[in-house]
């Protein structure tokens, strides 16, 4: 090609170049996590509430009603609750019976537990963010529009 006698083409070959070498110039690397690690991080957390749910009602006879309790069961749970990635929610009678409630940005879980069974029927999940497919199916999308009847 000759571009002096098409100044057009040289204009545009010069622009291309610019855009590729500026792109790869500012390509900046993420040091927050993506939504994929916030799946695995509930995931995780929620794991440790059960587990640690599990460990105290072996120990106490009965379930706690405060994740403070459980941290020292499963240290990791304090970190999970300082980064801010995950809100986790627990409520219990302070007997036998325990719901939990882990939130973040891409899926939600609740799950409940009665004399150490799990109680099947009160567990659900909700996919926020389609990162979080790998643990969840069930969508927004699936949630009715409606306020249920009382």
């Amino acid at each position: 090609m000759n571009f002096g006698r098409n100044p057009i083409l040289l204009i545009i070959a010069l622009f291309f170049l610019l855009f590729i070498v500026l792109s790869v110039i500012n390509r900046k690397s993420s040091s927050s996590l993506n939504d994929t690690d916030r799946a695995v991080r509930a995931n995780q957390a929620l794991t440790r509430v059960v587990n640690g749910e599990a460990k105290y009602f072996q120990a106490n006879g009965k379930y706690t009603g405060h994740v403070s309790d459980l941290v020292p069961l499963e240290p990791k749970l304090g970190v999970d609750l300082t980064d801010g990635i995950v809100s986790i929610n627990l409520d219990s009678s302070g007997d036998k019976a325990y719901v939990v409630e882990v939130t973040s940005t891409v899926v939600q879980f609740t799950r409940a537990f009665d004399n150490g069974k799990p109680v099947k029927a009160a567990w659900s999940c909700l996919q926020l963010k389609s990162a979080g497919k790998k643990y969840c199916l069930r969508t927004t999308d699936k949630i009715k529009k409606s306020i249920p009847a009382t």
